[in-house]
């Protein structure tokens, strides 16, 4: 399976087993669309860029407890 087609939940299984790449794929499929969220939360776009990549470090920290009770980007936000 290629990184194109590897689905969302693979790679936070990945990243549950300390995978990097696996962290950096979702950093670009996701970065954008958190980023843009934040931001209407915040009116800030440095706040959001903040926040945003937040996120991402928090996915490596708890990505053992992920569930799967949800989409990843919902997880995510």
């Amino acid at each position: 399976m290629n990184a194109a087609t590897e689905t969302d939940r693979a790679l936070v299984d990945r990243v549950a087993k300390g995978d990097r790449a696996a962290v950096r794929l979702l950093f670009m499929r996701h970065h954008a669309r958190i980023y843009r969220f934040v931001a209407r939360q915040t009116g800030s776009e440095m706040m959001a860029d903040d926040i945003a990549n937040e996120v991402f470090l928090e996915l490596w920290k708890q990505a053992p407890g992920f569930e799967g009770r949800s989409e990843v980007s919902t997880w995510l936000l």
